[in-house]
């Protein structure tokens, strides 16, 4: 099944950043603790707004599902959206790294993960939203910016894409599957910087262009 990055945005009187806040915040800890089957009257009245209210910011839950998830995905690719003109890849893969694994492996994105994996039969959709909107953001965020460091030749990557998957995937190792089992708690900061330095020194050493 086919899914689409969702346009969050809504045109007409600017939203409340307050109460978008509320709704966001209202309907993550909902989600989590009753599943994606809450409905969004109840939504509404733990989050202090009216029904409509909800519909003026999202056209559906389905648009309001993907906007928690581009907020996760945002707080983890923040370090690729304001660059300094001379930062460097080692720099920005290294906070990128430390961003994401410490917001993959935490107790919140891990109840996430495990209510998608119980929840995708009965919504076939909310899979495809979820790696639209999360995942496959962050992807096309670091491909992006590894195609931007190619032209600048400080690195040579024929396939941004590929590159991006594998540079998360190293992060993530096993160490995520273990924690998705209940198997490993959080991870130390020490732990994190610890695989982060890894990874970003075994894709630079990969993929740094010739001088």
């Amino acid at each position: 099944m086919k899914a689409h990055a969702v346009d969050t945005t809504r045109r007409g009187r600017p939203a409340d950043p307050a109460k978008r806040t509320a709704i966001l915040e209202t309907a993550l800890r909902l989600f989590l603790k009753h599943g994606y089957g809450v409905g969004l009257d109840v939504i509404a009245a733990e989050a202090g707004v009216s029904r409509q209210t909800i519909y003026n910011l999202f056209s559906s839950k389905d648009d309001l599902f993907a906007a928690i998830v581009q907020e996760s995905s945002n707080q983890i690719t923040e370090a690729l959206a304001e660059l300094a003109p001379d930062a460097q890849p080692r720099q920005v893969l290294s906070t990128l790294g430390e961003s994401f694994l410490a917001k993959i492996t935490s107790e919140r994105t891990v109840a996430f993960q495990r209510l998608l994996a119980s929840s995708t039969a009965n919504f076939p959709t909310l899979g495809p939203t979820f790696y639209a909107n999360g995942p496959g953001r962050g992807i096309a965020r670091l491909a992006a910016y590894l195609d931007r460091e190619t032209v600048a030749g400080r690195l040579a990557i024929t396939d941004p894409v590929l590159a991006a998957e594998q540079f998360f995937g190293m992060l993530v190792g096993h160490r995520a599957m273990r924690r998705l089992l209940r198997m490993d708690g959080e991870m130390p900061q020490a732990e994190i910087k610890r695989r982060v330095e890894s990874a970003v020194t075994a894709f630079l050493r990969a993929y740094t262009a010739e001088e």
